[in-house]
């Protein structure tokens, strides 16, 4: 048999050594730190975009809500998707999908002017952010397959540090540098290269068997029942093991403090401490070193950590020095101004204790996330492992955004230190919810990688993948 023609699973082994050395997951990485970045630059550079045409707050808000919308919207059809087909050519067809749309970008500058031009502007951003849906758990579920169980946390760690790098390069570095030299339309041919590069790199993954059974047309009105039938069979696999509850509960409750740090940070700097809002690279630069000491630590000692009550742990400890932050700065309550206009000389200390808990934050965060998407990775077989990670997706942004919006509210109302002890109160919760689902009636992992009678054409498909790994 021809090496290249199928998945190769390694022995085991620690560290990323062994895991970098698998030339499919380099390829695999690669292309996702290129497709990563590369969202989020041209995100990006679509607010400069309307910024420039609109001048609007509003028209902002319609391109954000553009390219999250459909990961609400589109994340089922996507789960199914990632079962029904070869994963290759998910990933294949998603990322040269956008390097087509990103460069329509141009056309549409120069074919179209006033509401057409936002309107075709808003169209391709929201199909650009579709296609992503499916590039997402296609990527999550293919990486078991490159690397095996027993390399999973190191894996996983890899694309926990590439997707941090990737939004700090993409929104910080790349984005900005791109418009300022080529300017947005530039930009925009840029950004397709880069998703030309990730396709290139996804097509030299070997082929991976369809693992689950297109019994139906999804054109067909049976077609669609089906096609939320499977989800809701992912839906109900999730549900129905305590181990993969815990570990979606706590993932869930990570996105959504991921985002209300983001959303409150620029504020804490200037409305609490009374720094200019750049400032809030004091919370953002110690979260991201956290995050990264955090893969680097878990990805290398990680297999000790696999039992589900260190990610109730981990994020309890998250939920704990968002309280604390909180507690640290009450005096601007008291004082209803930035603490620092009144204590100058609280300056080191202060900025000092906010680093430090921005480190330990970051570094729970990221553990968890990463233990989170291990044990989705490890509890699920491959006939129905996309479904699952497109029940996580949809549920991070149907679940994440509504107490963003709310306690955004909140900040504005009551102050942003309240906020962080509500948010780090709410975070322990969680923390105590999924240790107690966590530590329901688990079911074996043999138990858990067999399906239930109706999905016997999936268990023979994905036996026959595995013979075929093992030859």
């Amino acid at each position: 048999m021809n090496p290249k023609s199928s998945l190769v699973v390694q022995k085991p082994g620690r560290g990323f050594g062994p895991v970098l050395a698998n030339s499919n997951f380099r390829a695999l990485w690669m292309a996702q730190l290129l497709a990563q970045t590369s969202q989020h630059a041209i995100h990006f550079i679509q607010m400069v975009l309307i910024e420039q045409l609109t001048g609007s707050a509003v028209h902002l808000g319609f391109i954000i809500l553009a390219f999250t919308l459909p990961g609400v919207i589109f994340s089922p059809v996507a789960g199914v998707m990632v079962d029904r087909f070869p994963k290759k050519w998910v990933l294949v067809a998603s990322n040269l999908g956008r390097v087509a749309l990103a460069a329509s970008y141009v056309v549409i500058l120069s074919a179209l002017t006033g509401i057409w031009e936002l309107l075709a502007i808003y169209a391709v951003t929201f199909l650009m952010a579709t296609l992503a849906q499916f590039f997402a758990p296609a990527e999550a579920a293919t990486i078991p397959l490159l690397v095996g169980e027993d390399r999973l946390i190191a894996a996983n760690s890899l694309f926990t540090i590439t997707m941090l790098a990737s939004q700090a390069i993409g929104l910080m570095i790349l984005g900005p540098l791109v418009v300022s030299l080529a300017r947005v339309e530039g930009g925009f041919i840029i950004i397709a290269a880069m998703y030309l590069g990730a396709t290139a790199l996804v097509a030299t993954l070997p082929h991976d068997r369809q693992t689950a059974p297109a019994s139906a047309p999804l054109g067909s009105a049976s077609g669609w029942r089906r096609l939320w039938a499977e989800f809701s069979e992912g839906l109900g696999f999730v549900s129905g093991r305590p181990r993969l509850k815990a570990a979606t509960v706590q993932l869930l409750t990570i996105a959504t403090m991921v985002m209300v740090m983001a959303m409150l940070a620029p504020g804490y700097a200037v409305r609490v401490l009374g720094m200019l809002p750049q400032s809030a690279v004091i919370v953002f630069l110690p979260a991201g070193v956290g995050m990264l000491a955090a893969t680097a630590s878990v990805g290398r000692w990680g297999h000790v950590m696999r039992r589900p009550r260190f990610g109730a742990l981990g994020l309890a400890m998250a939920g704990t020095g968002f309280a604390a932050m909180g507690w640290l700065s009450m005096d601007y309550q008291k004082l209803l101004q930035p603490i620092l206009r009144v204590y100058p000389r609280a300056a080191f200390s202060l900025t000092t204790a906010t680093m430090a808990l921005g480190l330990v934050i970051g570094f729970c965060l990221s553990s968890v996330n990463i233990l989170g998407q291990t044990q989705l990775q490890r509890e699920s077989p491959p006939y129905i492992r996309g479904r699952v990670f497109s029940v996580q997706f949809m549920l991070n942004n149907l679940v994440g955004i509504p107490p963003m919006l709310i306690l955004g509210g909140m900040a504005d109302a009551i102050g942003i230190p309240p906020v962080f002890i509500i948010v780090g109160a709410l975070a322990i919760a969680m923390a105590g919810i999924g240790a107690v689902i966590g530590r329901g009636d688990v079911q074996t992992t043999q138990d858990a990688r067999s399906p239930g009678p109706q999905s016997a054409t999936a268990v023979a498909s994905a036996a026959a993948n595995a013979e075929e790994i093992r030859s």
